[in-house]
Parts: C-alpha cells; structure tokens; sequence
C-alpha cells in the first residue's frame, strides 16, 4: 500500500473519476466517494479534456517519502481510482489502518522490503515478455 507517496499524476488517470464514473441509472459523473471540497480542488486542476496538467498522488506531501499517504487514503483525498480502493477493502483498509497506528519506521521499512522484491522480479524480454498498449489488459494482437 502507499506506494504512490511521492510525484505527481496526469490528469489522464484521473479523468474517469471526476467526469465519467459510473452511477446508478446507467448515469455517470463524478465518484461519490470523493469529498466534495476535494472534488473541487481536482476539478479546478482538470478541467475535462485536459490530460496534461499533474496533480500530486500525495496531497501536501508529493515530494516528501512519508506515511502522510495513509492519511490522505484513509480521508479520500487521493487522485488515482486504485488508491482510494485501498480504503474500500476490508483486507487492504486494515492494512492502511495498521501502518497509520504504527511506528513510522514501519511503513518504511516494509516500502523498502517490498522495492528489493520487486527488483529481484526480472524484466521478461524479446518474445517472451509483452508491453502492454492498455495496463489494465493484455494486448488482443
């Protein structure tokens, strides 16, 4: 969790919750779940067809390394669809809740554990591996 605690996002990634997101009635508008002083301020930053402006991943925080993510997670001030689902889980918003009553140390410590086994992954390259046109599919062709 909290990977996104520091940089920025296009509004590309973010449009969809603002302007598209799917509501009862075959409706769509803005997410419900994002509070409406918060809706506001992105709003005001991405205006609808704009994909280019950033906005921070980390409210008040984006150039820092520190747990304020947890915060921002837990109080739904966060951009991106896949962090503000971090809270609307049991399992991954316990996991947020845990790291928030915490030492400090924690949450960096197990950041830093879980970059070193991503690392030692391995890139898949030539025919073997696939870069996908969209990250939330695999490519058709």
């Amino acid at each position: 969790a909290a990977a996104h605690t520091i940089g920025t996002t296009a509004c590309f990634f973010v449009k969809d919750r603002l302007y598209s997101y799917p509501l009862p009635g075959g409706r769509t508008g803005s997410d419900p779940s994002i509070p409406a002083a918060f809706l506001s301020e992105l709003k005001a930053r991405c205006a609808p067809g704009d994909f280019n402006t950033r906005v921070p991943l980390d409210r008040g925080s984006q150039g820092t390394f520190d747990d304020s993510i947890l915060r921002n997670i837990r109080a739904g001030l966060v951009p991106i669809a896949s962090d503000a689902a971090l809270e609307a889980s049991n399992a991954t918003g316990a996991l947020v809740g845990a790291y928030l009553g915490a030492a400090s140390s924690s949450f960096a410590q197990d950041f830093v554990g879980a970059m070193i086994k991503m690392g030692a992954i391995g890139a898949i390259t030539g025919d073997a591996g696939e870069i996908r046109d969209e990250c939330s599919a695999f490519n058709t062709n």
